[in-house]
């Protein structure tokens, strides 16, 4: 079966246009920049948000500890004193959820921007089939407790827990 010479070249200007709109697209994605900066950048933003964090937790249990440990014969106005300082010092730690808030939104805005650079590239290739789950999680023992924290809805209810105990 031979194929007529416009159709091959239609077929052609065709493939050429669909080859463009995909180079486009991963231009547009910015593959580069986005592992040299943007990637990089969210890296650094989490770091700090653990950082501040941590930081936060500790001044907060410092001052909560100093207050605990303040001997019972204190003088009750140079044990209001030290409770209203380290109390004040309590609240300027937890200023840090702003700067928390600030850098969570960077990290968000850049997977945004990825998930939006993605998709437009997904549609088209023509991948619009539905995504695929990730495999289930096999493992067991300690090693399944190496997640951190669930998500709302996720894990182990509370009040599962509280039932096992009771």
């Amino acid at each position: 079966m031979s194929v007529a010479p416009d159709e091959t070249g239609a077929e052609r200007t065709l493939l050429l246009a669909y080859i463009r709109a995909a180079r486009g697209a991963l231009a547009e994605l910015g593959p580069n920049h986005l592992r040299v900066e943007r990637l990089p950048s969210a890296a650094n933003e989490i770091g700090m948000i653990v950082e501040t964090t941590e930081s936060a937790a500790n001044l907060i249990m410092d001052a909560a500890d100093q207050i605990l440990n303040l001997p019972v014969d204190t003088e009750i106005q140079a044990y209001r004193a030290v409770v209203e300082e380290k109390c004040l010092a309590m609240l300027e730690a937890c200023a840090f959820q702003d700067l928390t808030g600030q850098r969570s939104t960077k990290v968000i805005e850049t997977l945004l921007h990825i998930e939006d650079k993605l998709g437009k590239l997904a549609a088209l290739v023509g991948d619009d089939e539905e995504p695929v789950m990730a495999p289930r999680d096999e493992r067991s023992g300690d090693d399944v407790l190496l997640n951190g924290p669930a998500m709302p809805g996720e894990g182990v209810d509370q009040d599962e827990i509280d039932a096992m105990f009771a």
